[in-house]
This record gives C-alpha cells, structure tokens and sequence, in this order.
C-alpha cells in the first residue's frame, strides 16, 4: 500500500539544514511516515511545498516529493487557484498513493477531497486544532472558505487526536471520526538535575511567547529557556521576543532547534510552560511527559489531562494563577516529582508511536480494503 502525506510546511523537518518553518502538525506527519516507512507492507511519500526548485529527494525510506506554488497562491486570484488545483491534480496522479493524508484547516482540505474523489484514490483529513472545527468553517476566511467544510464532509475518515474534538466533529459537522492520539517514539527519563523552566513553540501570536517573558520577569530567580522555531511571516513578533529577551538576564532564547535536538531541553527542565491560546494536542505536552516534566498551561487542556491524569496544572486562562503556580511548583520538588512520575505513566499508555502507527495502519487498511497481514503491527 502507497500512503502520501501532505505536509507543504514538512520540508524542514527533513532537512534540517533548509531553514524551512515547521509546526506540530508536520512533527506528526514526520513521525508517522518515518514509521510506517520501515513496513514493507507500506510505501511512504511526503509531498512538502518549497520556495526553490521542485524535485524528488529521499531520506531514509521515505520519499519527498518538493513542489513549488506559495507564489501561485500567495497571488490570490481565482486564476492562480485554478492553476494550483490542477497543479495538484497533476503532483498527486503522479505519486499515484491509495490513500492521501492532509492536516490543518484550509480551503486545500476541499481541494484535496475532490482530486482524490476524481483520481478515485482515499482521502484522510487530521483534525490537530481546536481552531480547525470551530464555526464558521474552522477561521479559514476568503471567498472559497467554503471549501473546507465540504472537504470535511467528502473526506473517507476524519482523524481526531483527543475525545473533545471526537464530540466536536460530530456535533458541528455530522461525522464520526477516527482516534488516533499524537505519538511519539518512547524515551527513557533523563536523571540529572533539572534546573530550567522551558518554553518549547513556533514563533506565532497565538503560542504567546511574549506571555511566557512576562512569566519570566516574575520568576527572577529561575533560568527560563525559550526554544521557538522562526516563522519568515513574523519577522516583527521576533524581533519583539528578542528586544524583550535581552532585558531578562534569567531567559536565554533557543532559535531553530532541530526536532532531534529539543529533547535536550526537556531533559534539563523542571517545569514545561505552555502560553497557547489554542492547539490540538501539543507535541511538547508528550515530550515533556516523556521525560516526567510536570507542564503548566495557561489555557489549553485537552480532554482535561493535565488535571485528570494529574501530569501539570491549568490556569484556566488567568496570567495571576500561571504565576502563583509557576511559583509554586518550582518551589516544591516533591510535588514536581510526583507529576513526573505519573507523566511519564501516562505518556507510556497513551502516545506510543508503535500504538498510534498501527491504529493509522488499520485505518489505512480499512479504507482500501487490505486484509491485516498475520503478525502486522
């Protein structure tokens, strides 16, 4: 079987070296199709947007097929739409997949599922934020926004990462869709000293770093690290995160960590802080629960697991009680310790790579018909 994921923002995580931004969603995408990869039973092609020339390239056992067409589309018009439809009629007849993956919300959800539908070929789409199925049509804006509900309901399996968006797609849109929880390969827990309160996130208005500096001015006494992936879009945003750094002699700023590198930082924190607005389910709570570091969020929750597993603390989107909490946890090394611990019990059930690559694999397989080869995993 020929699984394609489309990731036009994925380049980057395949070379490193590139300076291409990548978000959670492409780490999934990443992770996913490097696993599956290594079955025989599966063949892997990631299709990824560049800025240079297009081309075939491999890395491991996956194949990336580059394509170029921000500029195309950047332009706007219904022309340059029209031209990027059939480009992209043309890329995925091409790679010639059985089944075609797509996260994150936009009018291309829509035009994937009608390529897919004529090229008589499965399309998956993967919820991986809140924002994607909020009314109307999950933020995306513009005259064709229309396009990514009916993508959603033409889609053959929509995967959700947590129980709320499960509820969510049903109420909203009418579909059942499909658990797949964000996985990670499993890594056993650093013991060292954890001295840092860690900030882990691309460069975005809606990640909030500038809230986490804030937290930082209010925490003197602790070394703060802010690792973000830079983003070409929001060249003010860091200049603002780097003017404001340099005034807090207890923050030190990461930039362009590769995904194999960020570990480290987990290893060597003893609080993990997210300042998101919104998200799916975060990339940084599994790392962070992998190396049993309790996570304090601001607002994001999923499925209420910080409180229900008992892993961190939610400040219910109020800055005074990130602080009081902040304060208090890296005060209290027993209590960090005992979020750790069932942290990293939880991260072990539930985010699995090997468990969330073989629901993908049945997924794949029920939507072509493939029977489960004996001993398949």
């Amino acid at each position: 079987m020929k699984v394609c994921f489309i990731s036009p923002l994925g380049y980057g995580l395949y070379r490193p070296d590139s300076g291409y931004a990548f978000g959670g969603a492409e780490v999934q995408f990443y992770l996913l199709a490097t696993i599956l990869a290594a079955d025989p039973a599966f063949e892997v092609a990631v299709l990824t947007t560049v800025q240079d020339d297009p081309g075939i390239e491999r890395y491991g056992l996956v194949t990336v097929v580059k394509r170029q067409g921000w500029n195309r589309l950047a332009r706007g018009s219904l022309r340059g739409y029209v031209s990027a439809f059939l480009d992209m009629r043309r890329a995925l007849r091409e790679i010639d997949a059985d089944v075609y993956l797509h996260a994150m919300a936009g009018v291309e959800v829509g035009a994937y599922a009608l390529i897919c539908r004529l090229l008589r070929r499965r399309f998956v789409y993967v919820v991986v934020s809140s924002a994607d199925l909020c009314e109307p049509n999950g933020l995306v804006q513009g005259p064709l926004a229309w396009l990514y509900p009916l993508g959603l309901r033409m889609a053959d399996a929509i995967v959700c990462q947590t129980r709320e968006h499960l509820d969510a797609l049903r109420d909203r849109y009418g579909r059942r869709g499909v658990l797949i929880r964000a996985g990670h390969y499993l890594v056993p827990s650093a013991h060292q000293e954890r001295t840092t309160v860690l900030w882990v996130g691309r460069l975005h208005s809606l990640k909030q770093p500038g809230m986490f500096l804030a937290l930082a001015e209010r925490l003197p006494q602790e070394r703060c690290v802010l690792v973000m992936m830079r983003d070409d879009a929001h060249d003010d945003l860091l200049r603002s995160v780097r003017d404001r750094a340099a005034g807090l002699p207890n923050v030190t700023i990461h930039e362009n960590v590769p995904l194999r590198e960020v570990g480290r930082f987990f290893e060597q924190a003893k609080l993990f802080v997210n300042t998101s607005t919104y998200e799916g389910f975060p990339n940084t709570f599994v790392q962070a629960a992998l190396q049993g570091v309790p996570i304090l969020s601001w607002r994001v929750d999923p499925d209420d697991v910080l409180t229900r597993q008992g892993i961190g603390v939610c400040a219910q989107g109020s800055f005074d009680r990130l602080v009081a909490s902040a304060q208090q946890l890296c005060a209290a090394k027993d209590l960090r310790a005992e979020f750790g611990r069932r942290a990293v019990e939880y991260a072990g059930e539930y985010h699995d790579l090997k468990r969330s690559a073989a629901e993908l694999k049945a997924l794949v397989r029920s939507l072509t018909g493939q029977p489960r080869r004996e001993g398949a995993q």
